[in-house]
C-alpha cells in the first residue's frame, strides 16, 4: 500500500505484478503498454516512452532519413540510425526518472521513520495525561 505523502505519477506508469512465476513489471504510459521481468528494463522502456512522446510532439526527429541500398541489383531502404540528440535525451530521462524514485525510497523511508516515532510520542503523551494528579494543571 502506497502512503500518500510518496505517491507519484510513476507508480502509475510503473506497477509491479506478482505473478506466480514471479515479478513482472508494467510500464504504461502514452497509450504504450510494455510487461518486463525486471525493474530495470522496465523504467528503461518507461524513460523511452517518455522520450519518444516529447519528440514527436516537438517535432523533432528521432532518426536521420532512410538510406539507399543497391543488394543484387535491386533497391533496398534501410532505415536511418536513430540520432544522437535522441539518445541524450533517453539517457537524461532514465537518468532523472531513477534519481525521482532513489528520492522516494528515501522519504519512505524517512516517513516510516517519523511514523514509528510519532506513534512513541502520542502513547507516551497519553500514559503521561493517564498518571496526571488531581488538581495539576
Amino acid at each position: 500500500m502506497n502512503d500518500k505523502r510518496t505517491v507519484s505519477m510513476i507508480d502509475l506508469a510503473l506497477k509491479r505484478h506478482d505473478t506466480p512465476v514471479g515479478p513482472l513489471f508494467v510500464a504504461v504510459r502514452h497509450g504504450r503498454i510494455k510487461k518486463c521481468f525486471t525493474r530495470d528494463t522496465a523504467i528503461r522502456y518507461l524513460a523511452f516512452f517518455m522520450t519518444t512522446e516529447a519528440f514527436e510532439r516537438s517535432g523533432f526527429p528521432q532518426r536521420h532519413p532512410p538510406v539507399r541500398i543497391d543488394r543484387d541489383d535491386r533497391e533496398v531502404w534501410r532505415d536511418g540510425e536513430t540520432k544522437a540528440e535522441y539518445l541524450a535525451a533517453h539517457q537524461r530521462c532514465e537518468r532523472r526518472l531513477r534519481r525521482i524514485l532513489a528520492r522516494k525510497r528515501d522519504m519512505t523511508k524517512w516517513c516510516e521513520k517519523w511514523d514509528a516515532m510519532h506513534d512513541r510520542y502520542v502513547k507516551e503523551q497519553a500514559e503521561l495525561q493517564a498518571s496526571k494528579p488531581e488538581g495539576v494543571r
